[in-house]
């Protein structure tokens, strides 16, 4: 054979070879395009719902956190009211028990006058 020959026979094994490579690209092309544009699909049908989702979600945790807040300001006014009233409690316990106490005290020493009175008055009208 000559060169001539030998380099038909290359050229043909290259071509068979280049052709089979492409008939493989695309056969494996095809479901690989199949697959990016499914994916492609996923992902945009993901970020439709996914972000009102999110920004359904930030807005709960906007309306949580403010009540939360208000939960708060409501519990420091109810400690504020308690101890104010404890306040108060304590100062109607001293300007209520003192009076008490006193009048009770002079009470009880108006009694004992009164008692000394009627036995000093008995004495007297033993004597008489």
């Amino acid at each position: 054979m000559n060169s001539l020959g030998l380099l038909e026979i290359v050229g043909l094994v290259a071509i068979i070879l280049i052709s089979a490579f492409a008939i493989f690209a695309i056969i494996v092309s095809v479901p690989v395009f199949k697959l990016i544009n499914r994916i492609k699909y996923l992902s945009e049908k993901l970020n439709e719902h996914l972000i009102p989702t999110v920004e359904k979600l930030n807005k709960t945790v906007s309306a949580l956190n403010s009540e939360i807040n208000s939960i708060s300001d409501l519990t420091q006014n109810i400690s504020s009211i308690v101890e104010q009233l404890e306040k108060i409690i304590r100062l109607a316990r001293i300007l209520l028990t003192k009076p008490l106490i006193n009048i009770i005290g002079a009470g009880i020493g108006l009694a004992e006058m009164i008692k000394k009175a009627s036995k000093d008055i008995k004495e007297n009208n033993k004597k008489e």
